[in-house]
Formats: C-alpha cells, sequence, structure tokens
C-alpha cells in the first residue's frame, strides 16, 4: 500500500490542478499510521470529512460490500472481515448512537450489518471459511442487501 502513495499523490494533484501544501508528505511517508493520519488530515482539510461520522456511512456501507465479496471469494480471511465488522459496529452502533442519523440515509429496512456481528462474536484464528457456514451465508446475504441499497442510492 505505502508504495501506492506516490500515484495517489500524483493523481490527487491532477485531479484538483495544484497541489495541496499536504499532498507532499505522502512522498516521503514509511508507514502506514503516518499514511492513514495524512490521509485523515487531508480529508478533513479539503472536505471536512472524517470517518467517524454519517456521512461516512455510505462509505463505510461500500468499503464492507467489497469486503465481504473478497470474504465469500476467500480472498479475505475469518478474522480480518471480524476485526472489519467489529469496528464499524463500534463507529456507527457505539460511537454514533447519540447521535440522530439523518433520514436521507435511512433507506434499508434491517440493520446494514444484518447479523454479521453475533456471527462473528468470540472469533478466533482458529475459525475458517470451512468451519463458520452460517458467517459465508449471511455475508451474502449482507452483501446483496447493501448492494441492491446502494444501486437504489445511486438512482
Amino acid at each position: 500500500m505505502l508504495e501506492e502513495l506516490p500515484t495517489v499523490a500524483d493523481a490527487a494533484n491532477a485531479d484538483q490542478g495544484e497541489a495541496h501544501p499536504d499532498i507532499w508528505d505522502f512522498y516521503t511517508c514509511t508507514t502506514a499510521s503516518e499514511a492513514a493520519s495524512l490521509t485523515l488530515k487531508l480529508a478533513w482539510k479539503l472536505n471536512r470529512f472524517t470517518p467517524i461520522s454519517w456521512e461516512a456511512l455510505p462509505y463505510a456501507q461500500g468499503a464492507l460490500m467489497r469486503a465481504l465479496d473478497d470474504f465469500v471469494a476467500r480472498k479475505l480471511s475469518v478474522s480480518i472481515l471480524c476485526k472489519l465488522v467489529e469496528n464499524l459496529d463500534t463507529t456507527f452502533n457505539i460511537r454514533l448512537n447519540r447521535v440522530p442519523e439523518p433520514e436521507s440515509l435511512s433507506k434499508l429496512k434491517e440493520p446494514w450489518m444484518g447479523n454479521l456481528w453475533n456471527n462473528c462474536d468470540w472469533c478466533d484464528d482458529s475459525w475458517s471459511h470451512e468451519n463458520r457456514p452460517a458467517l459465508v451465508e449471511e455475508a451474502q446475504r449482507v452483501a446483496r442487501m447493501l448492494r441492491e441499497a446502494l444501486n437504489a442510492r445511486a438512482e
């Protein structure tokens, strides 16, 4: 991922027509945590965007849908998927639980993560696609639901 940062910086420079002063830090970034910090700082400065907000929900849903597709295709392990589900649950169901969700985002008939959290509860390194068929089935179901919702939102 770090080796791709100069390409991202080049694309951002080309898209904006001029370089934001902070974009140059991407060319010398050496760690993933530094890259994450720089990305968040730039997202806030350019767009007032923060991932811990209801405005980030469509992006989180899209990221989860892609992760579920990768999981079903066995490109993503159970433990990595379950860590993502835990992080999304913490962000949207715990940290934002007292912030009203805008009506414009409430398009789903059921919770957007389905029953993934319960299927991931107590996940450990012994879990696999083979010994957690209920998780695989729920991943397929939630991916379909998210795909339909995101397609409907785009129309």
